[in-house]
């Protein structure tokens, strides 16, 4: 699952370089909204230094966002779909936006889900502590382990 921050520059790391059929390709990214069903489109280039491990994107999420520099104007928070295709394009030139190049897409190398969020804010974890073990005794006739019973510590 990737993770975008409304207003803020993001870094999203996946790995295509292994379903691609081309060396060097541009790709085309796609968020669908799951409430509203909304599609976002951007192109973002490629900035990891180790292509063949993963691929590195810089998203900006901002107002008036040029979709062919990764920069992309979402709608609401909540979880989105994601799609990354692989276009045919040597550039980008001649597109006014992200959506133009849909009609080179060759082949879907990546979906998931995106969570956007407003802020960086840190969400609940919570732990489990046990308190109640169970112990149990190796049964050699059954070549398995036997419940015993469980005891309290304290």
């Amino acid at each position: 699952m990737l993770r975008v921050i409304k207003d803020n520059a993001n870094t999203l790391t996946v790995t295509l370089t292994e379903k691609a059929t081309v060396s060097n390709p541009i790709y085309l990214f796609k968020f669908t909204n799951q409430t509203s069903n909304v599609a976002y489109w951007f192109i973002s280039s490629d900035t990891s230094q180790f292509k063949q491990r993963y691929n590195k994107f810089l998203l900006t999420e901002k107002n008036n966002a040029n979709t062919l520099n990764g920069e992309i104007t979402l709608g609401l928070e909540g979880r989105y779909d994601y799609e990354i295709y692989q276009t045919n394009l040597a550039n980008t030139s001649g597109l006014s936006s992200a959506s133009d190049a849909i009609e080179n897409i060759v082949k879907t190398v990546e979906v998931g889900i995106v969570d956007v969020v407003f802020d960086a804010k840190e969400y609940a974890k919570y732990e489990v502590q046990y308190d109640t073990n169970i112990v149990y005794q190796p049964d050699p006739l059954n070549n398995n382990f036997t419940y015993i019973l469980p005891f309290i510590l304290t």
